[in-house]
């Protein structure tokens, strides 16, 4: 794949000290992404010890799912069965249709699809589907994104918490490199619930800063306060 020499790829549970990170200081949420997951066998297995850990404390865990093709070639099965084991103890579980199809075998909607807003209800019915294979997760979020051209997207959201759905319609937004707004989602995502907010607004943070990650020529977005967010 093409970060073969990355210094990521060695690392190991044994570099870090579990109990000070869960057990003193107490971490809120272990936020895992499939593209660690997968970068390499040592990766895969730092990600699902960690996992395990982070139960073990009670500490909440987000997984984003992140499929990437070149990361997985070869190893299909075995990283199947790592990415639904962290998913078997994750609270928080992200991905987009192709994340879900490819890294869990949930079916879903084609990736990749047009008329993204008149198929809400085959999104919903995915996601119906992965609550009922991973019944201890209680957060499940999708983004969805309609690629009109390079610099014009739909980018919209949905979320289930408990029995609750909220929908961000998918909204045009002007784009200036792609590559971060996922990320950019996920990290608006936790700090909502970080900050204790009701679960619509988890959704509509991420979207916004989702958003506003593909306003910049880097895979993030420049600092902002919540104000400057919210008026997106």
């Amino acid at each position: 794949n093409d970060r073969a020499g990355e210094v990521g790829r060695t690392l190991s549970i044994k570099d870090f000290d579990l109990d000070r990170i869960f057990g003193q200081e107490g971490v809120q949420i272990l936020h895992l992404s499939g593209l660690i997951g997968a970068l390499s066998p040592e990766t895969s297995q730092f990600c699902l010890e960690l996992a395990r850990a982070a139960k073990k404390y009670g500490t909440l865990i987000s997984f984003d799912l992140n499929h990437r093709a070149s990361f997985w070639q070869g190893r299909e099965e075995e990283l199947h069965n790592i990415f639904c084991e962290i998913a078997s103890v994750s609270d928080i579980l992200i991905g987009n249709e192709e994340d879900f199809q490819l890294c869990l075998g949930i079916q879903g909607p084609e990736a990749g699809g047009k008329d993204i807003s008149s198929k809400i209800e085959n999104f919903k019915g995915m996601i119906g589907r992965v609550k009922k294979a991973y019944p201890n997760t209680s957060v499940f979020a999708n983004t969805l994104r309609q690629v009109v051209n390079a610099n014009t997207h739909l980018w919209g959201a949905i979320l289930l918490e408990g029995d609750n759905w909220t929908i961000v319609e998918p909204r045009e937004i002007r784009v200036l490199d792609r590559i971060g707004g996922g990320d950019g989602f996920v990290g608006g995502l936790l700090y909502g619930i970080l900050k204790g907010w009701e679960s619509e607004k988890w959704v509509q943070f991420g979207w916004a800063t989702g958003a506003l990650a593909t306003t910049f020529l880097t895979d993030y977005a420049q600092p902002a306060d919540e104000e400057q967010v919210w008026s997106i």
